[in-house]
């Protein structure tokens, strides 16, 4: 029950963040930018109250995790802009959750027998097809954008990127999560920054949009140190796959608090939610 306590946290949080960000608004980077600083903060505090013995292994899997991570976050925001929500979330879920899934299923044996393998791709396949049945009508209303390979390139990458935060640290091997966390929001905050040097010349950004997107960050700090829990307890593919219940609650709070609910069909929406729901279930339950 405590593992699936610990599961479930990230759910919420990252499920409550983007309607946080919503309201905080400011740019992609800014929002970057804030989230990674605000998650360093967290990672410090944590780190101060349990002073975990950091070894040169874990620091490195950790600090990759946190780049992977920063890589895939700009990368989907990009996206977004680009290619619209109604294609970006259903390629990128999806892509995530079978890449983390084979990731930690096959490669790394947590599916054990011929019954626990067939179970997650039936599992992978459910999740898949309920994720277009409530996306596809909710970025109905989404503008048509111009599309090309390289949208779609960066589409693919930021997903890696989210594989290999999910990936590296599974190969840790520390009794304490929390060991992981402060070199991770230092991976992050670093990636980050090399991302606005590349990406961004001569745009000015906003310190006091910056300082609001830290409160986000400081969200994201309390799931990613129960993330890290959850790898360790549950595994990767549980951990990951009770995370991305976080679609269900940020989705139904854009429809009842952000008021996008006359966008949407309904009947679709929650179709589309249930079968994530069972999808995940098969796969986790024995």
């Amino acid at each position: 029950m405590i593992a699936v306590g610990v599961g479930l946290l990230p759910a919420i949080v990252w499920g409550i963040m983007p309607v946080a960000l919503y309201y905080f608004k400011g740019s992609v980077f800014e929002q970057l930018m804030g989230t990674t600083m605000g998650t360093l903060i967290m990672a410090l505090l944590f780190f101060i109250c349990e002073k975990p013995i950091l070894d040169g292994g874990t620091f490195f899997l950790a600090l990759l995790s946190g780049m992977a991570w920063s890589i895939g976050q700009a990368g989907q925001y990009w996206s977004y802009s680009r290619l619209g929500v109604s294609k970006v979330f259903p390629i990128s879920t999806g892509l995530q959750i079978v890449g983390n899934s084979v990731i930690g299923g096959l490669g790394l044996r947590e599916w054990q027998g011929n019954i626990a393998v067939l179970k997650g791709f039936i599992g992978m396949f459910i999740i898949v097809i309920g994720i277009l049945a409530s996306n596809i009508v909710i970025g109905q209303h989404s503008k048509p954008q111009n599309r090309s390979i390289k949208d779609y390139m960066v589409l693919v990458t930021s997903t890696v990127g989210y594989w290999g935060y999910s990936f590296f640290p599974k190969l840790i091997n520390h009794e304490n999560p929390v060991a992981a966390l402060l070199p991770q929001a230092i991976g992050m905050v670093l990636m980050a920054l090399i991302v606005v040097k590349i990406l961004i010349h001569n745009q000015k950004f906003s310190s006091y949009r910056i300082r609001l997107n830290i409160i986000g960050g400081l969200l994201f700090g309390v799931a990613a140190m129960a993330y890290l829990a959850s790898i360790a307890l549950n595994g990767l593919v549980n951990a990951f796959l009770m995370s991305q219940l976080n679609m269900v609650i940020a989705t139904l709070l854009g429809i009842y608090l952000l008021k996008e609910s006359q966008q949407v069909s309904v009947w679709h929406l929650y179709t589309g939610l249930l079968l994530i729901v069972i999808g995940g279930l098969i796969i986790v339950l024995p």
